[in-house]
């Protein structure tokens, strides 16, 4: 079955995870709680866990469980610890590692500022595989060989069309397109990101699928309202002390360069710490992703949560509740990994 060995052998939420857990440390500062602040039942009730999730998390242990996905095609895992400690003290713990050069997977990893300009792309390369991914670009048409847009898959059969293109000509056109796309959405929010084309009179649309996922997010809501509303209602909702960050990154997926643009948004709300890291654009495989981590005090420490929403068309049609199943499986357990070990960083704190 491609579409479960795909997701098996890839760790894209496993790179997400990390860099969120680093991202968290940027978020700390001495701000004292203003929120009341919620018994550890209260809270976990938010995030749909169960009394016997919160027992465990009580004894300390690392629960994970399923959150209702908003389609067939979207895998959802939600984490949750208990520290005995407050927020401002897990600083240090969450600065393992150094972003992207921790991440095998990762080739490139460029922030990109302002308006942004070419210069930003230029490690926009077809590597891996860079023969065989000239030629896909320039046999581009609907399907889910690669996530374009109506115009952009014209863009490379004009190319294809004026005779003579390699990889350097199709590579210029992807920096292009990765600009207007950063463009585009940086200027509108959802309302910029321009849907796939999979078939006649059929789209996968990414920016409905990430403001599922926002809406979805209940607990988030309830404890860091400012930030949800930045999340769901991204440019005009920016307010003060949102730290944003933008970066264009190159890894390799399944023997291919995969090209994502990723927005990072984090923000310190009345003494809890929240952050996302959202992909509103990916180059084939996965539509989009958006994960969610946050500090949040409760009467006896800090509880730290996560939850990451992925959607891929390659989950739907026939047989998707198994798909959908195996993949959540996995997923929840490339990230529990991961979090265990930052876990180990919080002993002594």
């Amino acid at each position: 079955m491609r579409d479960v060995s795909t997701w098996k052998n890839t760790v894209i939420e496993s790179r997400i995870a990390a860099s969120v857990l680093m991202t968290v440390a940027t978020l700390c500062c001495a701000c004292p709680p203003t929120m009341a602040v919620p018994t550890l039942d209260e809270l976990m009730a938010d995030f749909a866990f169960s009394a016997d999730d919160v027992q465990r998390v009580r004894k300390g242990e690392l629960v994970k469980t399923t959150a209702k996905e908003t389609s067939e095609r979207e895998l959802a895992v939600v984490m949750v610890f208990l520290v005995h400690a407050p927020a401002q003290t897990l600083v240090s713990a969450f600065e393992v590692g150094k972003g992207f050069r921790n991440d095998p997977q990762v080739q490139s990893a460029t922030e990109i500022r302002g308006e942004g300009t070419l210069d930003d792309f230029k490690a926009v390369v077809l590597q891996p595989g860079g023969d065989k991914e000239t030629q896909r670009y320039l046999a581009a048409a609907p399907g889910d060989s690669l996530n374009l847009s109506a115009p952009e898959i014209a863009t490379f059969q004009a190319l294809k069309g004026s005779g003579g293109a390699g990889q350097p000509q199709v590579e210029d056109a992807l920096r292009r397109m990765l600009l207007a796309r950063y463009q585009a959405y940086r200027a509108k929010g959802l309302a910029g990101i321009a849907p796939y084309v999979r078939g006649t009179d059929k789209q996968s649309q990414p920016a409905d699928e990430i403001r599922r996922a926002t809406e979805a997010a209940k607990g988030v809501k309830k404890y860091t309202p400012a930030f949800y509303d930045v999340l769901l209602n991204y440019p005009p909702a920016k307010r003060a002390g949102l730290d944003e960050r933008f970066f264009c990154i190159r890894y390799a997926l399944s023997g291919r360069p995969n090209f994502t643009l990723r927005h990072r948004l984090a923000m310190p709300v009345d003494g809890a710490y929240v952050l996302a890291d959202r992909e509103f654009y990916v180059s084939h495989d996965y539509n989009e992703t958006q994960a969610i981590a946050a500090l949040l005090p409760v009467e006896n420490g800090t509880v730290v949560t996560y939850v990451n929403r992925t959607t891929t068309d390659q989950l739907g049609g026939f047989g998707a509740s198994t798909k959908q199943s195996i993949g959540r499986s996995m997923m929840a357990k490339q990230i529990s990994e991961i979090f265990e070990k930052s876990r180990a960083g919080f002993e002594g704190k």
